[in-house]
């Protein structure tokens, strides 16, 4: 049985995406450690600040929580 395949045509960012060389698409991007920090992003720089914050308080949360679990756990086992 035979794949059928969609016919339809792509869509114009695709098709000059798709026919463009290498050369043209991998433009270098600058990193974000490299940029410069304008006083416009000022704000944004706090809100990654309070984001990894944030994260961190929640990744130390869950790891005492799988602590609890495991040591729990073990001592079920034990008895």
């Amino acid at each position: 049985m035979p794949v059928q395949t969609d016919e339809r045509p792509l869509p114009e960012s695709l098709t000059r995406y798709l026919g463009a060389s290498s050369a043209d698409v991998s433009e270098p991007v600058p990193r974000p450690a490299e940029r410069r920090i304008g006083p416009a992003e000022q704000g944004s720089t706090h809100r990654a600040l309070e984001a990894l914050l944030l994260r961190g308080f929640v990744y130390l949360t869950s790891g005492l929580v799988w602590l609890l679990v495991v040591g729990l756990v073990l001592r079920h086992l034990a008895r």
